[in-house]
Order: C-alpha cells, then sequence, then structure tokens
C-alpha cells in the first residue's frame, strides 16, 4: 500500500451527496419514467438510483424509506414529475438542500472512504446470515475499508478478506459457497481472483436491466475516496446507461481458496 493518503474532507463530502442526489434526479425524470412505466417517478427514485440511502443516507429504514422525510421527497418528486429533466433535477435539489447538507453533515465520520460501515466483518466484505439461499450458501457484499485507497491498491488485501469471510461463515454457519451481485462481477480485476466456477456461473448482460439502489449498480461512478467520478457521471448523463452489467455468481468455498493461492504466487 502506498503513503497514507488524506481521507476526504467534510466538504468534499457535501459535494458528493450533492452529485448522488442530482444524478438520482436527472436519470429517474429522463431515462426512468420510460424504462419503468408502471411506476410513479418517487417510485422510480426509491427503487433504482442512490438517493435515499447513499446520498441522505436513511439505512435505518433499509428498503422501505418509511421515514417521513423520505416521503416527503418522493412525494414531491411526483408533484413536479411533468417538469423537464434539467428543470426537475434543479428544482428537487433546492428543495432538499439545507436537509441533504443536515445529514451530510451527521453521517460524515461513517461515509464513503472515511470509514467501512460499523457492521462490516471482514475488512471489505461482510456477510448476510443464512436466509432464503440453498443450503451453505452466504450472500457476501463489498464496501471500501481502506478509503480513500482503492480495495486494489495493495494485491494481497481482498484475498485477506475473502479468507477471512471464509473462515467465519464456515464456522459460524457452516456455509461452503459464496455469491454476490454486483458491477465488479463485469470487471476483469476483480474477476481474476475468482476460479472457474465463478465465470461460468455469472448471469449474463441484460442491457434492459435497471440498476439497483445500492452501490451493487451505482457503486461504479464512485472513487475510491468516496467521490462521485465527473466523466462517469456525465456518460450516465449523456447516454442513461451504467457502464459495467451488475452481475451475480457464486462458487465454492474449496475453488475459491484454491484460487486465491494461485493468484498469490501469480502477483508476487
Amino acid at each position: 500500500m502506498t503513503e497514507l493518503a488524506q481521507v476526504k474532507s467534510l466538504e468534499e463530502h457535501f459535494t458528493y451527496t450533492e452529485r448522488l442526489a442530482r444524478i438520482s434526479f436527472f436519470y429517474a425524470r429522463k431515462y426512468l419514467v420510460k424504462k419503468a412505466p408502471g411506476k410513479s417517478l418517487g417510485e422510480c427514485i426509491r427503487d433504482h438510483t442512490p438517493l435515499l440511502y447513499h446520498s441522505l443516507f436513511h439505512y435505518e429504514a433499509a428498503t422501505k424509506w418509511s421515514s417521513e422525510p423520505c416521503q416527503r421527497i418522493l412525494a414531491r418528486a411526483n408533484e413536479m414529475a411533468d417538469l423537464p429533466p434539467e428543470e426537475f433535477e434543479e428544482r428537487m435539489w433546492e428543495s432538499i438542500r439545507d436537509y441533504s447538507r443536515q445529514r451530510a453533515e451527521e453521517n460524515y465520520p461513517m461515509a464513503v472512504g472515511v470509514t467501512a460501515p460499523p457492521s462490516w466483518h471482514c475488512g471489505s466484505l461482510t456477510y448476510d446470515p443464512p436466509q432464503g439461499q440453498p443450503d451453505g450458501w452466504v450472500v457476501f457484499h463489498i464496501a471500501n475499508g481502506v478509503g480513500p485507497h482503492s480495495i486494489f491498491e495493495d494485491p494481497e488485501y481482498l484475498p485477506c478478506c475473502f479468507r477471512l469471510l471464509m473462515k467465519e461463515t464456515e464456522v459460524k454457519y457452516n456455509s461452503n459457497t459464496l455469491t454476490t451481485s454486483t458491477w465488479l462481477n463485469d470487471r476483469p480485476r476483480w474477476l481474476a481472483l475468482f476460479p472457474q466456477e465463478w465465470h461460468d456461473n455469472l448471469s449474463p448482460k441484460d442491457p434492459n436491466t435497471l440498476p439497483a439502489w445500492s452501490v451493487a449498480s451505482w457503486g461504479q461512478i464512485i472513487t475510491s475516496r468516496g467521490t462521485v467520478d465527473p466523466k462517469r457521471e456525465q456518460a450516465v448523463r449523456d447516454t442513461g446507461i451504467l457502464k459495467y452489467a451488475t452481475r451475480k455468481s457464486h462458487c465454492s468455498f474449496e475453488n475459491l481458496r484454491r484460487r486465491l493461492d494461485d493468484y498469490l504466487r501469480e502477483i508476487r
């Protein structure tokens, strides 16, 4: 790992939350209302943009977004649904500017690029208790526990995270198979960590699939520093498409351990 980089400032975090909010409003109004005709504009924002969970950080409401501020924002979006995308973005941002800044200041110590979520178990990885999956399967999630550095900066870091996750879930739940859905499954640098079984089980790319509200889809426009990459954001504005597809896969602990051993030999 290179020398310690300075964590992003609070002002940078204010900008990050504004950029996520703005792209959420613009993308929903310009593209999602056409791609999801059965949904209201508020539902499009709730279900397919990072606004509520990652910009305003309403993690406590999970995917229900039942808090009163969330409901007011979504209702306001529906009221303004006939505005052109650019005007809709500006009007919606102006309506939440003060609230967004308040939330950003409150949540800065837990922000992307500042620290990993407190519930993260294994470095930059965490897992769900077994539920709704085949016996022995464990769903894992990815964050950046080393921001403002990249999780790929030290090539030995992610193998350590995976080994810890496998050992912990093996002991706690008798798990034997890992699975996740993420945009990283469309990136060679990530896929290099995994065995052929993972590659064989990758879900196909579907250009008609709508993004989720989570960083499993939107993480690709966020830098390791916890800022929004302006070029990637602009590409979404121009095309309505996130460059990397969110894909799902799975593999056995046994095969992943073997692959990680080979991977570490390759890089040393």
